[in-house]
């Protein structure tokens, strides 16, 4: 009668393998989706699940994982690797600071596929817990279906912030974090209840910046590391489409200032130099020590006819957290509009060692640029340079935010397929260099390839953001706000 047993589960284990006609060794290492091949990622991240280019032809998927120590871990799937969070965190605790090696073996077609090994680094740094962004349909003109979401990064749990049914399908966008604590947030509505929304722990406050004399919102938030000022930029912002261009949409404004936002006293501050006529002004951010505010410049010029001839340059003026006020001095930090080029949203690293952005062409909106690449500014020695290894050659890369220990970013990319944006993750090293990027970890790897919505503003957070939804619907719809003073 103990016969039976042994025989069901040597069926269990056995009767899945496919029948194998033919094995094959090959002399290169599997193409991997996501290709998380010699990546480094960090030690408290999701598991990494990963098929291969031949997913929906696989039969059998095997791998053996070679911990530092020599000891091997064996796991299998149909279509992909589907690491438990258990075995993975065991597995990423164990190989900190160190590297895994990863042996593939394919089953497609009766034939059996025997690949060399590739490695994925383990960092000694941790990401930020949490990752939150837009998910949006990639059109143009309409937004009836869009959200803010945010996902935990130690596992594949993703929770929904606000999405825009519940508020009149009014667009949602340009989530920003006082350090990266989710308690402290401001987020804009665009539409029928537009509004810039601020969160302070449990309390919302529904804003209005719009006044008679400057009839613009309040978009691309940064915090102020004190917690007492946002800096944000007011863009009267227009689209036109080209013909024959691998840039399908071209995003512009035909005005812009920076102002930065005076929390205890209603009052939106700004200089001459950030408020003139004869120049656009956007795109702010604070340093770390809160005695700088970064952002780009550009001189005006009738963006109806010369829109691929405005480019702007990252500069720098000095302001004052005790007072509020600026000390009109300002530094150019990267000029590259002489060269034909121009640069997007200046981020310093909490550290205040870098400066990242993007560049590419022409504008002020990189994310339909293919040409679209990430840069990093050192800000001690001034040497400027292009993260290589993150980059894609083919598609753009751009919108981006920084762990709070500077270690890691993370960026919107369309290299999977040049229409959809993804994010990535890419770890900075001790020389300011980027390390090969990597799609976000999903469960199933196939989660991408599926999804019809893009990633958009990807910003890393320490807590879970989270609204009260019911709170935040009716404070919007009551039509009470705040008037922000001038």
């Amino acid at each position: 009668m103990k016969i039976l047993p042994i025989i069901i589960a040597l069926f269990l284990i056995y009767g899945c393998q496919p029948i194998v006609t033919e094995t094959i060794i090959m002399d290169c290492q599997p193409m991997l989706y996501p290709d998380y091949s010699d990546v480094t990622i960090p030690y408290n991240i999701a598991p990494v699940n990963f098929s291969t280019i031949a997913y929906d032809s696989l039969q059998r998927i095997e791998v053996e994982v070679k911990m530092p120590d020599g000891s091997i871990r064996e796991f299998h799937g149909d279509k992909y690797i589907d690491f438990s969070i258990s075995n993975w965190r065991e597995i990423a605790e164990k190989t900190r600071g160190n590297k895994i090696e990863i042996a593939v073996v394919e089953y497609k077609n009766k034939k059996k596929y025997v690949y060399k090994p590739f490695t994925i680094n383990i960092a000694n740094e941790p990401i930020d817990s949490y990752l939150c962004y837009r998910l949006i349909t990639p059109g143009y003109r309409i937004y009836s279906q869009m959200g803010i979401y945010c996902r935990n990064l130690t596992t594949f749990e993703q929770t929904t912030v606000v999405d825009n049914h519940l508020i009149n399908s009014n667009c949602v966008n340009c989530h920003s974090f006082w350090k990266a604590d989710a308690d402290h947030a401001s987020l804009h509505v665009r539409g029928d209840l537009g509004s810039t929304v601020l969160k302070n722990g449990n309390d919302i406050k529904i804003c209005r910046a719009i006044n008679d004399n400057l009839g613009l919102n309040c978009v691309y938030p940064y915090w102020h590391p004190s917690g007492k000022y946002i800096a944000y930029s007011q863009n009267n912002t227009v689209q036109s489409f080209h013909c024959g261009s691998p840039n399908r949409v071209e995003v512009y404004d035909l005005e812009s200032r920076v102002v930065v936002y005076d929390i205890a006293n209603n009052m939106l501050l700004t200089s001459p130099q950030l408020n003139a006529n004869k120049t656009f002004t956007s795109e702010p951010s604070f340093s770390p020590d809160g005695r700088s505010l970064y952002y780009i410049t550009a001189d005006t010029v009738d963006m109806n006819r010369y829109t691929t001839e405005v480019r702007y340059d990252i500069c720098r003026i000095g302001f004052d957290d005790a007072s509020g006020n600026f000390d009109g001095k300002v530094d150019t930090l990267v000029k590259v509009s002489s060269d034909s080029l121009t640069t997007a949203f200046p981020r310093p690293s909490y550290d205040g060692k870098y400066l990242l952005y993007t560049q590419f062409n022409y504008g002020q909106f990189g994310i339909w640029h293919t040409e679209a690449d990430l840069w990093m500014l050192n800000l001690t020695t001034n040497e400027r340079y292009p993260l290589t290894k993150a980059n894609s050659p083919v598609a753009a890369d751009s919108y981006h935010s920084w762990s709070q220990n500077s270690r890691w970013i993370v960026f919107e990319s369309r290299r999977d397929d040049g229409f959809f944006t993804r994010a990535y993750i890419a770890y900075i090293n001790n020389d300011g260099k980027a390390e090969k990027a990597f799609l976000l970890p999903q469960q199933d790897p196939a989660f991408n390839r599926s999804l019809m919505f893009s990633f958009n503003v990807p910003e890393f957070a320490t807590k879970e953001f989270k609204f009260n939804k019911g709170v935040l619907e009716k404070d919007l719809k009551s039509g009470k706000k705040l008037q922000f003073n001038y």
